[in-house]
């Protein structure tokens, strides 16, 4: 494959597009899996912050938080033009650096997240450049007692749909892809409007920088007295987050990857970076 030559004016130009167009951040892209072929990653994820955002976007001071997240994610091919994929929080360590009889809760909570899982289907077709909608269903499966304390997941049952396009440059080793999506929400949380848009360069033939850019409205529809989960599942959470992330592929099938975020305009939310490493299979 040929690599791209990027000039400094080329690239300046990359990152204006990529901050002005607002679509949503994508599950495994806007394509679908080949037939009977896979994409399976496990990632670690990990945060840590002494401030959270407010409602009204200001940071406030709070004992430190922390959330490491071991998290799976799995694509797999029905067809050619439909995919499944499940997305989980297999193990969540959160924790609050006050005792707990101060806290009024526990702050020390610990054991699996939500699970997602989805089904993607190809609309369309134009070339280099699809066209996919995608169903979600987010699985209330992680401890969510009560509002105010520390959960490991949501306490409702939510459905997203949206969707998705993408653009492959090929020959250039470099792709476009995102799209937007609506989630509606229960048990009184606020439906929320996702977009996002993620670009990838492969430098060689091993080495791929990703870099995203997307965000989360809430509709602020939901029930006044539905606080949520404490720092990072509350509810009417607005943000906008970027994303530059590292993947290697040491075989044609296994490879490493390793991410940097971070975000702005944020509300209701903890105020901290997230890095997280992983590890993929494809077939």
């Amino acid at each position: 494959m040929t690599v791209l030559n990027i000039n400094k004016s080329g690239m300046f130009f990359l990152i204006f597009l990529f901050s002005i167009i607002l679509i949503e951040e994508t599950k495994a892209g806007a394509w679908t899996q080949k037939k009977n072929s896979g994409y399976y990653s496990l990632d670690f994820r990990f945060l840590s912050s002494s401030e959270l955002h407010g409602m009204n976007g200001s940071k406030i001071r709070i004992p430190e938080f922390k959330d490491f997240t071991t998290g799976f994610f799995g694509a797999y091919g029905i067809t050619n033009d439909v995919t499944v994929f499940l997305g989980a929080s297999v193990y969540k360590s959160i924790s609050l650096d006050t005792i707990s009889s101060a806290a009024g809760f526990d702050t020390n909570v610990s054991g699996i997240g939500n699970i997602d899982v989805g089904v993607k289907y190809l609309l369309s077709k134009f070339g280099s450049t699809v066209l996919s909608a995608k169903l979600i269903l987010g699985l209330p499966t992680g401890n969510s007692d009560k509002d105010g304390a520390l959960w490991t997941g949501t306490s409702d049952f939510n459905q997203e749909i949206g969707v998705e396009v993408g653009h492959s440059f090929y020959p250039a080793p470099f792709y476009l892809t995102g799209g937007v999506s609506f989630n509606n929400r229960t048990k009184g949380f606020s439906d929320e409007f996702s977009y996002g848009i993620e670009g990838g360069y492969k430098f060689i033939s091993n080495l791929t920088l990703v870099v995203r850019f997307h965000g989360q409205l809430s509709l602020k529809n939901g029930d006044d007295d539905v606080i949520g989960g404490y720092g990072i599942y509350l509810n009417n959470q607005e943000y906008f987050a970027y994303n530059a992330q590292l993947v290697y592929k040491i075989t044609n099938n296994i490879g490493v990857k390793s991410s940097y975020e971070n975000g702005a305009a944020a509300k209701n939310i903890i105020s901290s970076p997230v890095f997280s490493f992983g590890v993929f299979v494809v077939n």
